[in-house]
């Protein structure tokens, strides 16, 4: 049908343009933050373009069900702004066509959706997850910066080297160690990084060196003289990773009796059944006055996404605490809206026309034709 392709290309032209500007600004969000984390020393260079990309698929699920229930809102709200719908109307084309194209629209989003939900954003969370932890154990490796003083996370040792060769070997190196008992130096000409093999702990071992301990204030401390010397390093091999829900398969998910576990398999599915329904719910809410604009719906629009996203979040808080059972769990807020849009859809339609006081000598006319005379 020649209408609905029409409908179907306008929502995705403009499902196009709002995509890109919503993950802009997540990207943009994402990729400070995580430039800030580099300047603080809590990332290495090398791990941020991965960690960019990871987090950034991961988000597409929460990006998607609010891209394609704005597309829906505008794209529709262009046609009742340019009297479309008024000339669509006379020519026997309602709401139903509209809500019509827009569930081959949702159908063919359902299957992405479900992707990103059940598969990909589970495995895009892991991987952040695995990626985080390498990073910790190489960290008091990958931070030593030649020709600077680098500083432990705890403030409490400073190491500097002149040179370093093959991420291994240092050359004229100082280690400064605070603790309660006083404070040690370590210098030495040569020093080297290894790592045992059976417990993956990572160690700088000092050649020929000297060691000075003492305490600040006072005219007591000790020299010695040393062959070889090693120092534990702060970062250590991963020997196991503990994964948090967010983290697991579905099928993981699926198999674990846990109430947590159980909220979070509901929370996957609550992304799916949130687009369906904010996308339906965008048909009877597009309908807008020819004088009212395209943008009039658009704080409406926003304010019932807050609303929905956050009654999931407590939905999901009360499954994980055992408020509620897992079968209310976190449908009952998908049942409230879609109601809601049976209300909307239905008044759009005329079904509750019956409901209102009308005389004998009242002509009843659909809505776009109501307002063209109010105007």
């Amino acid at each position: 049908m020649i209408i609905r392709d029409y409908i179907i290309k306008e929502v995705m032209r403009t499902f196009a343009g709002v995509f890109m500007v919503l993950f802009l600004v997540i990207l943009s969000t994402q990729l400070l933050k995580s430039l800030a984390a580099v300047a603080n020393g809590k990332i290495a260079i090398d791990f941020l373009f991965s960690l960019i990309a990871l987090e950034n698929l991961d988000s597409l699920t929460l990006i998607l069900p609010l891209t394609l229930f704005l597309s829906i809102l505008l794209a529709l709200s262009r046609l009742y702004k340019d009297s479309e719908m008024v000339a669509l109307s006379a020519c026997g084309i309602g709401p139903g066509t509209l809500l019509t194209s827009v569930l081959i629209v949702i159908f063919c989003f359902v299957f992405v959706e479900s992707g990103l939900a059940l598969v990909t954003s589970p495995w895009a969370s892991k991987n952040v997850r695995i990626a985080k932890e390498e990073f910790k154990a190489l960290a008091a490796i990958e931070l030593i910066t030649p020709g600077q003083f680098n500083l432990s996370s705890d403030s409490k040792r400073v190491l500097y080297s002149e040179e370093m060769l093959e991420n291994t070997r240092l050359l004229n190196v100082f280690l400064h160690n605070e603790s309660d008992s006083g404070s040690s130096v370590l210098a030495s000409s040569e020093a080297n990084i290894f790592t045992d093999p059976r417990h993956g702990a990572r160690y700088i071992v000092f050649q020929n060196g000297n060691r000075y301990d003492g305490s600040a204030g006072t005219t007591k401390y000790r020299h010695v003289k040393f062959k070889e010397y090693g120092v534990l390093l702060e970062g250590k091999g991963i020997e196991k990773i503990s994964f948090n829900r967010e983290n697991l398969s579905t099928i993981e998910l699926l198999n674990s009796d846990d109430l947590r576990s159980t909220a979070e398999f509901q929370w996957r599915v609550s992304q799916i059944l949130m687009m369906v329904i904010l996308a339906m719910l965008a048909v009877p809410l597009s309908k807008t006055a020819p004088r009212q604009g395209r943008y009039a719906k658009m704080s409406v629009a926003i304010f019932i996404y807050i609303v929905y996203s956050n009654l999931l979040l407590v939905a999901m808080n009360w499954l994980k605490k055992g408020v509620a059972p897992p079968g209310i769990g976190m449908w009952w807020v998908h049942i409230v809206f879609f109601i809601f849009f049976l209300i909307l859809f239905s008044r759009q339609m005329g079904w509750l026309s019956g409901l209102r006081k009308k005389t004998h000598n009242t002509l009843y006319c659909p809505d776009e034709f109501d307002e063209m005379v109010r105007d």
